[in-house]
């Protein structure tokens, strides 16, 4: 398995350092950052305070990464770690738990 490389401000937000509990899932989301067009990335687990999705694109750890989930606004989030074509995400602003739900039990759907 490949080493992961950490952001400047991710110290605490590996895999094994999680805040909350995560949700697997295996469902397709888009993705884009600043400079680009968005994207399809797999998201492999979410939870209130971030996700891990899988890109065939690189994405740049310095910058915001916007995903959009179905039936709420795009959310802004951070990326905190990143291993081969895999990326641990912080939002921005942590879900309310209810919304995770909401959004678990449609994603799990697709």
């Amino acid at each position: 398995m490949p080493e992961l490389q950490k952001t400047d401000d991710a110290q605490n937000a590996l895999p094994n350092n999680r805040r909350n509990s995560r949700q697997i899932l295996d469902s397709e989301v888009l993705v884009r950052q600043s400079d680009s067009q968005p994207f399809r990335a797999t998201l492999s687990d979410l939870s209130v305070s971030g996700f891990k999705l899988t890109s065939y694109t690189d994405l740049d750890p310095k910058k915001p990464v916007y995903i959009r989930l179905p039936g709420i606004q795009t959310l802004s989030a951070a990326i905190k770690w990143c291993g081969y074509q895999e990326y641990g995400c912080a939002f921005t602003n942590d879900l309310h738990p209810a919304v995770l739900e909401h959004l678990v039990k449609k994603l799990q759907g697709f």
